[in-house]
C-alpha cells in the first residue's frame, strides 16, 4: 500500500531547533560589497551551509550544464568554500535524474543531503533516502481519474529504495491522452506502470493540457483532492506535491541530519516555490531576477540575475569567512 508519510532516520532532528518560518521581510537589502563595513559581513561569515535553488538561480537555463566551460567559476567557488568549511547543496523541484549533474558538481560531500521534488524527497548525495513525503493510493486514483474524465495528460514520479534505504529506482509513468513521450524533461524514460515495483512510492505528479479550459477544470478538481498540494506552473503545467511537503520541510530534515541550526544557513532562490525556504534560514538571498514573492521573503538581493547573482553571493561568503574567521567546520576537510 502506498501511503503518505515521512520516512526519517533517527538522527534527523536530534539537537537542532525546529524551523520557524518568518513572515514576509519586505524589500531586500543589497548584498554588502567591498565598500561595506566589515560588520556587515558578519552574517555571511557565520554561514555553515549554502542551499541553492537550481533552475533560474544556479542555472540560467536548461542547457546550462556542469560539463560546459562556463561552469569554471562556479566550480572554483565550490572548492574555495569547501576549503573555508562551507558545503553547498541543492533544493530543487527536479527529479534525481535531472538534478544529478548539478549534485555531482556542487555537493562534493557524499554525506551532504539534497532536496528534490520541491521538498518531497531528501537524500544524501550518495543516494540514501533520509525522508520522503508520498502520495497515497487514494490521491493517485483521484488524480488519474480526473485526467481520464476531463482530458489532459499527467506524469507520475515514483521512487523505490532497498532495505538499507538506498535509492535503487526512479520512474516516470504516463496517464492521459495522446502518445506518451519517450522521455520527460529530466531525461527519465517514460515507463509503463507495470514496470514500477508494487512497493514504490509516488512522490510527485505533473499535469498539463494544451486546452486552457481543461487546465482550469483540472485545477478546480485537484483542489478538492485530499492529500495533495497542486500549484499552477507556467502556462501549461500543474505541479502536484504531497500535502505538507515543501523545500522548507525538506530543509528541516536535512539540518537535523547535519546538526546545523537554521540561522547558520544561507539559501539562494528566485521563485515562489523558494519562499518558504527563504523564510526558514538565517541568511536569505534572492537573485536579481527573482519573483516578487521571493524578493519579499529575502533579507538580501544580488546585483546580478541567476548564475552571476549566485557567484556574487558565494564570493561574499568566502570573503567574509576569510576576513572574520579561520574556522573550519567538520565538513571542511574530508
Amino acid at each position: 500500500m502506498r501511503s503518505t508519510h515521512w520516512a526519517t532516520p533517527q538522527q534527523a532532528g536530534n539537537g537542532v531547533p525546529g524551523i520557524m518560518c518568518s513572515s514576509s521581510i519586505g524589500r531586500p537589502a543589497p548584498l554588502p560589497n567591498a565598500l561595506s563595513d566589515v560588520q556587515d559581513l558578519k552574517p555571511f561569515a557565520q554561514v555553515e551551509l549554502v542551499v541553492l535553488d537550481l533552475d533560474g538561480t544556479l542555472l540560467t537555463n536548461s542547457d546550462d550544464l556542469p560539463t560546459k566551460t562556463e561552469w569554471g567559476k562556479r566550480s572554483h567557488l565550490v572548492n574555495r568554500l569547501k576549503s573555508r568549511g562551507v558545503p553547498l547543496t541543492l533544493a530543487t523541484g527536479r527529479a534525481l535524474a535531472g538534478a544529478r549533474p548539478a549534485i555531482e558538481a556542487v555537493s562534493r560531500h557524499k554525506d551532504i543531503p539534497v532536496i528534490l521534488y520541491n521538498g518531497s524527497v531528501v537524500m544524501t548525495a550518495a543516494g540514501v533516502l533520509l525522508a520522503q513525503r508520498v502520495l497515497s493510493t487514494e490521491s493517485i486514483d483521484a488524480l488519474t481519474g480526473a485526467v481520464s474524465s476531463l482530458g489532459g495528460s499527467a506524469l507520475l514520479y515514483w521512487l523505490h529504495a532497498d532495505l538499507a534505504g538506498r535509492l535503487d529506482g526512479e520512474w516516470a509513468t504516463f496517464v492521459g491522452q495522446g502518445i506518451p513521450p519517450e522521455r520527460e524533461f529530466n531525461g527519465l524514460p517514460v515507463s509503463p506502470i507495470e514496470s514500477v515495483p508494487s512497493d514504490a512510492n509516488c512522490v510527485a505528479a505533473l499535469l498539463w493540457s494544451e486546452d486552457a479550459t481543461v487546465r482550469a477544470q483540472l485545477a478546480v478538481v485537484l483542489e478538492r483532492i485530499p492529500g495533495i498540494s497542486p500549484t499552477v506552473s507556467g502556462s501549461r503545467y500543474i505541479e502536484v506535491r504531497p500535502f505538507g511537503s515543501s523545500k522548507a520541510v525538506g530543509l528541516e530534515s536535512l539540518l537535523g541530519y547535519l546538526r546545523i541550526a537554521p540561522n547558520q544557513v544561507m539559501a539562494i532562490g528566485d521563485n515562489d516555490n523558494d519562499v518558504e525556504l527563504l523564510q526558514a534560514v538565517g541568511v536569505s538571498v534572492c537573485v536579481a531576477n527573482a519573483s516578487t514573492q521571493a524578493q519579499s521573503s529575502s533579507r538580501f538581493r544580488t546585483t546580478y540575475p541567476s548564475t552571476n547573482g549566485v557567484i556574487e553571493a558565494l564570493q561574499l561568503v568566502a570573503q567574509a569567512r576569510r576576513l572574520l574567521t579561520g574556522k573550519i567546520t567538520r565538513h571542511g576537510n574530508d
